[in-house]
This record gives C-alpha cells, sequence and structure tokens, in this order.
C-alpha cells in the first residue's frame, strides 16, 4: 500500500483552521491502495506523525498540550532524497515509513509561504501545493502587488511598513502614507484568514490600530479603503498548463470587511460551541451565494483574471483567488491568492460532480507531475575545478 502525507498544523494562527481541513479530508476519505498518514506540525514547528484510530479535534487543543506520546511519534526528517521517515526513540532513529506524495492542508505562515514545500522535496517527497517561489510570491501580499502590475492585473493601491520603519523612520513612513487617502485598510503583509485586518478614518486610529497589526507580523500593508464592494472567489484546480476553474463564489459579509468570523463561525448556532467544531460545521454552511448572482460579462472577466494569475505564477494544487468588486466605477481589483484555501476548498467543485475521493486523487497526481518536473532536473554540471 502506498503512502501519501496529509500534512497540516504549523507554527500559524491559522493552525486551527488547517487541523480541521485535514480532519475533514481524513474521515471523508477511502482510497483503495493508498493509505493517508496524518503528518503533524505543531504549533513549536515539531514534525509528528498522528496515529490516532479516529481523528479527534481535541487532541490538537492547546489544553492537551504537550502532546500524548501514544498518538503522536515525533519525526526526525534526514536528507537522504529517498521519502524515508524517521520517528526518534530512546535508541536514536527508527526508519517509520517512505512516502513519495505529500498532500498540503497547513494554511498560512511556512505552509504557504514554500519553506515546508522546500524542505519536503529536499527529502524526495513531491508535494500538492505550488512551487517555493510562487508560494512566497503569494504569501507577501506587497510582493504579490507589485506582480500583479506587471502582469496588468489590476490591485488596490498599497504600501508597506515594517516595524522597525514604523517605529525609528517617522519622515520615511508618512511620506509612504501620503500616497494613500484616508480611509485606509491595515493587514499583516504575510497573513491570511482576515486574522489582524483593521481600518482607519484617521491619523489617529491608524496609529493605534497599526500597533494591533505588528502582533502579527513585522510588516504591514495599508490599502485603499473602497466602500461597499462586493467580494468575489474563484478556484482553480491543476496546475497551471492544465487545470479546471470554479464558478464564482459570492461570500455574505455580516461587516464592509469579511472577517474570519464570517468566514468560519458565520452561523449563529455555532456560538459558545468549542472553536474547532464551529469551524468545522460552519466552513462548509458559511452564508454565501454559490454561484454568484452576477452577469455571464463580470463572471467570464473574473474566471479570465484567476486564469490568468493561476498559469502566470506557475501555481498548482487548489487555490482560491479572492477578488474586490467596486459596483459603482464597474472595477475588479484582485485582492490575493490563498495557495492552500480552508477545507482545500473543495465545495468550489461540487458542480463538477467531483466527489472527494476522485478530488484527493487529483491532487495526488498534481503532487506526482510536479516531484516529475522538479526531481528530473539535471542539477550536475561535472568539471574537473578539484581535481
Amino acid at each position: 500500500m502506498k503512502n501519501v502525507l496529509l500534512v497540516f498544523g504549523g507554527k500559524s494562527y491559522e493552525h486551527d483552521i488547517s487541523v480541521v481541513t485535514a480532519s475533514q479530508i481524513y474521515k471523508r476519505t477511502k482510497l483503495n491502495d493508498i493509505r493517508l498518514v496524518p503528518f503533524y506540525i505543531s504549533r513549536q514547528n515539531k514534525f509528528y506523525i498522528y496515529e490516532a484510530e479516529d481523528f479527534t479535534l481535541t487532541d490538537f487543543s492547546l489544553e492537551k498540550f504537550p502532546l500524548n506520546k501514544k498518538k503522536f511519534k515525533e519525526v526526525a526528517f534526514v536528507t537522504n532524497e529517498h521519502g524515508i521517515i524517521f520517528t526518534k526513540s530512546r535508541f536514536g532513529l527508527k526508519e517509520y515509513l517512505k512516502a513519495d506524495i505529500a498532500i498540503f492542508a497547513c494554511h498560512g505562515s511556512s505552509g504557504e509561504n514554500g519553506k515546508l514545500v522546500s524542505i519536503f522535496e529536499n527529502v524526495g517527497i513531491s508535494c500538492s501545493a505550488g512551487n517555493f517561489d510562487s508560494l512566497a510570491i503569494c504569501m507577501n501580499k506587497f510582493f504579490f502587488k507589485q506582480v500583479m502590475k506587471g502582469l496588468k492585473v489590476p490591485v488596490v493601491s498599497g504600501v508597506k511598513f515594517t516595524k522597525f520603519e514604523y517605529e525609528n523612520d517617522t519622515e520615511s513612513y508618512q511620506k509612504k502614507l501620503n500616497h494613500l487617502r484616508f480611509p485606509v485598510v491595515l493587514k499583516p503583509n504575510n497573513g491570511g484568514s482576515s486574522i489582524g485586518l483593521f481600518t482607519a478614518d484617521n491619523i489617529e486610529e491608524f496609529n493605534r490600530e497599526i500597533d494591533d497589526v505588528f502582533e502579527f507580523d513585522n510588516e504591514v500593508l495599508v490599502e485603499k479603503y473602497i466602500s461597499g464592494c462586493r467580494e468575489f472567489n474563484v478556484a482553480l484546480l491543476g496546475n497551471s498548463y492544465d487545470f479546471i476553474i470554479s464558478e464564482v463564489d459570492e461570500p455574505i459579509k455580516k461587516h464592509d470587511l469579511l472577517s474570519f468570523s464570517d468566514k468560519y463561525l458565520s452561523n449563529e448556532e455555532h456560538k459558545g460551541e468549542k472553536l474547532g467544531e464551529g469551524i468545522k460545521n460552519s466552513m462548509a454552511n458559511s452564508s454565501r451565494k454559490f454561484p454568484a448572482e452576477i452577469d455571464e460579462n463580470l463572471k467570464a472577466k473574473l474566471q479570465k483574471l484567476a486564469s490568468i494569475i493561476f498559469s502566470s505564477l506557475n501555481l498548482s494544487g487548489v487555490v482560491r483567488i479572492d477578488f474586490l468588486f467596486d459596483e459603482e466605477n464597474d472595477k475588479i481589483y484582485v485582492c490575493e491568492v490563498n495557495s492552500i484555501p480552508g477545507s482545500l476548498a473543495f465545495y468550489f467543485f461540487n458542480d463538477k460532480k467531483l466527489l472527494l475521493n476522485d478530488f484527493v486523487m487529483k491532487l495526488i497526481e498534481i503532487a506526482k507531475n510536479n516531484g516529475k518536473s522538479s526531481f528530473q532536473i539535471n542539477e550536475n554540471y561535472l568539471t574537473d575545478i578539484l581535481t
């Protein structure tokens, strides 16, 4: 039986969402001749094989720390280029299993910025997510804007501040801020799920809110605030040259800006439940219009822009691309790319008659193709310099 790693968790403020995504996939997927192996990355960035018979969300709660040694086997990565996973024991390292493929369900931080993909590929395990370059660009919102401008894809005007710059170079950050007019939106430059998102109507609010954003990142992106925009999402599944594209989704917001609560805890009946259970239930049922009630012209524009971004950045796996639509001025802006979206955006493909098993098999096939592309490149050039 072939082992396929299901990689989730991570040192990220989207850790809990990642655990829920992995739980959904693991519990509902039954594959012939393929064993899904839960590969957990803790909040402390340690690697484990999760061995419990039933995937229990509370096993990953902060209240359960330190982790149960009967359920979690700590993993040691050894660079061997053969996909062999070793576990730690009192006698040293023990070969545990061989895996060639990894399905990534790590949201945010190192899961989406390419660092983990590089680690896995370095030990001979190909991944369903994109390559390091594409993931890093998508994770850094300011860099992403610059790339989009080069592709002639419209983005909302924005500037970036570092914490050092804000605290030590007042003239510099005020000069940048002068390029925008209030109101503005502040957000972590490397973040997701609308966590750490604030608005400011004036400089006093800006100075008050920016300290809170710096709690989540050392870089803050400040964007022009466009009131009354509709938000649309489009998901894509495949690789840059062969992919399927979803219908357009419109999340229903309780506030002008889509919040973490709107995305994952939108249903009133989930109040009072534990966070994990609330997310688990509301991911599939959160308020949205799918497909969105829009005309065919707008739909075609959104899908075309999504295709351009997916292909140009050489993305792969499943991604969700978020857009803003200024109805008053009939303008579309790309907001960001979620390279490993919540629930792996599976619900976007329900209309394609794609069953979860088929969806997971598609991700495995994408990972195989990614492996063929990267592992077959000749990186050796022999010289006589050292002879």
